[in-house]
């Protein structure tokens, strides 16, 4: 049986395979890139290689959503909304309005808890760069939320009159020698000083030694920088959608 997770966050639109627990195929796109035909186009093509498909759908951005649910019903594949079953998630929480907790948000904690059980913090680079702990009781405890990467270098560039958009990289040197290279630095050094910071002040505060995961595209760029990092896999908040899909086809009662 082949699953097809879809994440529809605030930037891109990830579609993923699994057969199992394994990813077999995937495709990102820009959100700006969606319409009909081309998601009409890359589901027609997987479906050749899949006959029968089962999905799941995550989603922060309602007319990609409803889009969604008109193709997916033309093509008569069984699919479900996250939002639409995500109670049945069985997630202890100290968050106070748990219904304000976006949904990657919850599949990253539900997938950590699966996976660790307790003690880990998760720390995903999407349009925000979002820190989720799972407290040593199996809790999810609460999170740190802060301006993404390519949200705050396009910032930088419409908020000011002189400074360029400059693309995300990795820079050998904290002082840049142009203006270019002196934003790329502050970004790269910046952030990799922010993660640390936050995390030595989480586990200061709660005194506990975390398990620490890294996900979400730009997450690949500080795996030789943050220290004491338990797992880097970009994959990590499909495959969490993927877990649920599993359980929600057993027909577990609660996941």
């Amino acid at each position: 049986m082949i699953f097809l997770t879809i994440d529809v966050g605030n930037t891109s639109v990830f579609f993923c395979f699994f057969k199992g627990v394994k990813v077999i195929d995937y495709v990102r796109l820009n959100k700006n890139e969606i319409n009909k035909e081309k998601i009409t186009k890359i589901i027609r093509g997987f479906q050749r290689d899949y006959n029968s498909l089962k999905i799941i759908i995550s989603s922060v951005v309602p007319s990609i959503s409803n889009l969604l649910k008109v193709i997916l019903k033309d093509f008569k594949f069984e699919f479900f909304f996250l939002s639409e079953i995500k109670k049945k998630i069985n997630l202890k929480t100290k968050i106070k309005n748990k219904d304000s907790i976006g949904d990657d948000r919850i599949v990253n904690m539900f997938y950590a808890r699966e996976l660790y059980k307790r003690s880990v913090i998760i720390v995903d680079f999407g349009t925000a760069t979002t820190f989720d702990l799972l407290d040593n009781q199996g809790v999810y405890s609460g999170g740190v939320i802060t301006p993404g990467i390519d949200l705050s270098l396009k910032s930088l560039k419409d908020q000011t009159a002189k400074l360029p958009l400059v693309v995300f990289k990795k820079t050998k040197n904290i002082l840049g020698t142009t203006t270019q290279n002196a934003i790329q630095s502050g970004f790269f050094w910046g952030y990799i000083s922010m993660v640390e910071g936050l995390i030595s002040r989480i586990k200061k505060e709660k005194k506990t030694n975390f398990k620490i995961v890294l996900t979400g595209g730009n997450a690949h760029y500080f795996s030789d920088y943050v220290k004491n990092i338990t797992l880097i896999d970009k994959f990590f908040t499909v495959k969490g959608l993927n877990s649920i899909l599993t359980k929600k086809i057993h027909d577990d009662k609660r996941f």
